[in-house]
């Protein structure tokens, strides 16, 4: 999971908000998925798989069903996610959104502070963190550690190839904080379509360690 910055909402919702009886439904969701596949480099808010318009849905990280229909048209409260499901089933290895339902969690992208405390293991791409509310956040209501959507197995995949990029670049033992700095860097930026590094939290989390002369956890 990554730090989403919120930006402006779409000038279609804007207006359409202004019209007597607006409700969630009936706002123009094309330019709402545009603007959160912008925001967010076309990654899932909660697992960093790669979502297009096509392949997303629009989640409200407060429960959609506690709102009202003002609440509901709230862009701040609007994130991207993917659809969840394995070949469009619904199931027990459900992620994300479609996992978490209608549950109020405290884990946010939008919230560095929460995201602090999300840790990985550098061994198995697991996802944890030691705070139990938010281990419970990960594991029990958003599923980040579905083996049936091989999460840890992608990110550690994915962690693997940038640490075999590193060493090819740069000799082993000789990565200075300048150097990494801007891998760091590098690997936040998006393409030239915009889109993001798949499972970027893991990524900078590596990164950040090594940075900081801190040895992952296994």
């Amino acid at each position: 999971m990554i730090f989403i910055q919120k930006g402006n909402e779409p000038i279609s919702l804007t207006r359409y908000k202004k019209q007597p009886y607006a409700y969630f439904d009936g706002c123009n969701k094309d330019d709402i998925r545009d603007k959160l596949l912008q925001e967010q480099g076309c990654l899932c808010a909660y697992c960093m798989r790669r979502i297009d318009k096509e392949h997303m849905k629009i989640e409200h990280w407060y429960p959609e069903d506690k709102l009202t229909e003002e609440g509901k048209l709230d862009y701040g409260n609007m994130l991207g996610a993917c659809a969840g499901h394995i070949d469009g089933q619904k199931g027990k290895e459900d992620t994300c959104d479609t996992h978490k339902g209608n549950a109020l969690i405290t884990v946010d992208p939008r919230d560095r502070n929460t995201l602090n405390k999300i840790k990985y293991r550098s061994k198995s791409g697991e996802i944890y963190s030691e705070d139990p509310v938010i281990q419970e956040d990960l594991n029990q209501i958003l599923n980040l550690n579905s083996q049936g959507h091989r999460l840890p197995q992608n990110r550690k995949a994915k962690l693997n190839s940038v640490i075999n990029e590193l060493n090819r670049k740069i000799p082993k033992g000789i990565w200075s904080k300048q150097k990494l700095e801007a891998f760091i860097s590098k690997y936040s930026e998006p393409d030239k379509d915009g889109r993001k590094n798949e499972y970027l939290g893991i990524i900078l989390w590596y990164l950040d360690k090594k940075m900081n002369c801190e040895k992952p956890v296994g």
